[in-house]
């Protein structure tokens, strides 16, 4: 699929008291407190009309409710090695000021089904993304998740792993579909500026554990 690889790293819990994150020039605020939180269970089954479990027909219509744009400006692309189709469109202020986002669904390689979505803002879909503008959007949606429970294997906030890469935000609901938000931000060159390549990237997962992409069976091969 697309989006970042799966890496299985042990994520460090920092703590919601922080004042906030620093790296490479960049800031993240700390999630709001919570006042007035309602706790009630997250529901994750897709991005706005687009639900897990949509044929590919159903997906376009999904997409011209939403943004109003036709078959004509969906573009359609075959994963080389897991065989999935995806849909991808360019959608402009999903939130205020937060830029130009692409926007991915994916479709799974038995089911024909959709089966994951990601969301992009930053590089590659700007040439010069505008790095505080992408930390606010990363700070924005984080609290507007945290507002809701999830499961807690798994559930992760502002969580490092590794330098210039955090998972701002992971949470999985009672059917295990899961939302998971990542920020990159590489180290600068020397002659790049600070959050010239920075990106953040936001997943809807229907099976994170199993997803369903071409594998080679045991004893093919």
């Amino acid at each position: 699929m697309l989006g970042p690889k799966s890496v299985k790293l042990m994520v460090v819990f920092l703590s919601l008291i922080l004042s906030g994150i620093f790296f490479t020039g960049t800031v993240l605020a700390k999630p709001d407190e919570g006042k007035g939180t309602s706790q009630k269970w997250a529901v994750v089954n897709g991005f706005r009309s687009a639900q897990f479990g949509m044929k590919e027909r159903d997906v376009i219509k999904a997409i011209k409710d939403d943004f109003g744009l036709g078959k004509n400006q969906v573009s359609r692309k075959v994963h080389p090695n897991e065989k999935t189709v995806t849909l991808g469109i360019e959608v402009k202020k999903l939130l205020p000021e937060s830029g130009t986002a692409k926007v991915f669904y994916i479709m799974g390689y038995k089911s024909k089904r959709l089966i994951h979505i990601n969301v992009i803002w930053g590089k590659p879909v700007t040439k010069n993304p505008n790095a505080e503008s992408v930390v606010a959007t990363a700070n924005q949606l984080r609290n507007h998740f945290a507002q809701k429970k999830y499961q807690k294997e798994g559930f992760a906030l502002n969580a490092q792993l590794g330098e210039g890469v955090i998972l701002v935000f992971q949470g999985k609901d009672r059917k295990g579909r899961a939302a998971r938000l990542l920020l990159s931000n590489p180290k600068s060159e020397k002659d790049k500026k600070a959050g010239e390549d920075i990106a953040l990237t936001l997943s809807y997962i229907e099976k994170p554990q199993d997803p369903d992409v071409f594998r080679i069976k045991d004893g093919d091969f």
